[in-house]
């Protein structure tokens, strides 16, 4: 399917894949009482397969996602435990489904199994930051420069064990969250990040700005597209999130899921003019040198530079993010007619830009 969807240059669509590269190894966690893990491409060779078949066609780019999805020290305990929060698992074969796991279990660089979440103490974070990266580049050859933080849940103490391992941008939701409370909420510290900000240690921030999880019902194609369109509206990269679980659950909710995000492609090829794909890295790249051509560090492949906005674009995009981030001087604007002449600049410059 990204296959059939062309940008300006040529590229078809290029999904960011983030890699989770092991699951439990629940039979040598049963047997020898420590935590024990399955490796993607000694374990699941026709998974690490596909990837890899997908990667040479350039419709995905690997991305650092975590060694696991989980806390391993936590989940073995509490299945030495015999915890019910892990019965669907101890009760299924080859079991690697962390999507079903309760939501705090989830975490990797926090404890989860008792709220409030407590941090992985840094010894434990730089252990598994330094086998994650030196397993992903045995993998795929190269080593990941972006990563995201499963559940979004990291810190400067993550941060600074990415930068160690040379990772130069950081995909987020907008925000980053460093632990649960005791109820169950996300710590949001900082609560507001936007593209192109930077961490402590210099490294990129991205923000994934379109939510398309059909399974959940409630972020469907409809929604996504508008969320596209306030993202172009400002000259914004278009970053959508989808998850695994929108494609793993029944035959027809992952032929729906997969013909809703054929659909929402369409619709943004189609409704905004002179759309270029790339993947995270290849944004995080653009952020830093615009004058940069896309080359993908994987296959090797290289595509034109991006055409940044200028002039009127450039202009009208400020205004746009001044109205969706400072809704108090859009009113003003109303109030005092300054947005007639602002909504010309704006119209004029998606027109010509």
């Amino acid at each position: 399917m990204l296959a059939r969807h062309r940008d300006t240059a040529g590229r078809n669509a290029v999904l960011t894949a983030d890699m989770v590269l092991a699951v439990p190894d629940l039979e040598r966690i049963a047997s020898e009482g420590e935590y024990r893990r399955k490796m993607l491409d000694a374990d699941f060779p026709a998974i690490y397969q596909t990837l890899k078949d997908g990667i040479a066609r350039d419709i995905l780019t690997p991305q650092l996602h975590g060694l696991e999805h989980l806390n391993g020290a936590a989940f073995a305990r509490l299945y030495r435990q015999d915890d019910p929060r892990l019965a669907a698992a101890k009760a299924t074969a080859d079991w690697s489904d962390w999507e079903s796991l309760d939501s705090p279990l989830q975490g990797h660089y926090v404890d989860g199994s008792a709220l409030p979440t407590s941090p992985v103490d840094s010894a434990e974070a730089q252990n598994i930051i330094e086998l994650a990266a030196a397993s992903f580049q045995r993998m795929f050859g190269v080593p990941s420069v972006s990563t995201v933080a499963p559940c979004y849940l990291w810190s400067d103490n993550i941060e600074a064990h990415w930068s160690k391992q040379n990772i130069i941008a950081i995909q987020t939701a907008g925000y980053r969250c460093t632990g649960r409370d005791q109820s169950g909420h996300y710590r949001q510290d900082p609560p507001i990040i936007r593209v192109g900000n930077k961490s402590r240690f210099g490294q990129t921030y991205l923000v994934r700005n379109v939510m398309y999880e059909p399974v959940d019902g409630k972020n469907t194609v409809a929604s996504a597209i508008a969320e596209a369109e306030i993202a172009y509206l400002q000259a914004a990269p278009i970053s959508i999130s989808t998850h695994r679980y929108n494609f793993t659950r029944s035959e027809t909710e992952c032929s729906n899921a997969i013909a809703g995000l054929d659909r929402l492609i369409s619709a943004i090829t189609d409704s905004f003019p002179r759309v270029r794909f790339l993947s995270s890295a290849e944004l995080a790249g653009t952020l830093s040198d615009q004058s940069l051509e896309m080359i993908n560090r994987f296959n090797g492949k290289r595509w034109p530079a991006l055409n940044p906005a200028r002039g009127q674009r450039k202009l009208g995009a400020f205004l746009y993010r001044l109205y969706y981030r400072h809704r108090k001087l859009a009113l003003i604007g109303y109030m005092t007619g300054l947005c007639l002449p602002a909504w010309i600049i704006c119209k004029t410059g998606i027109k010509n830009g």
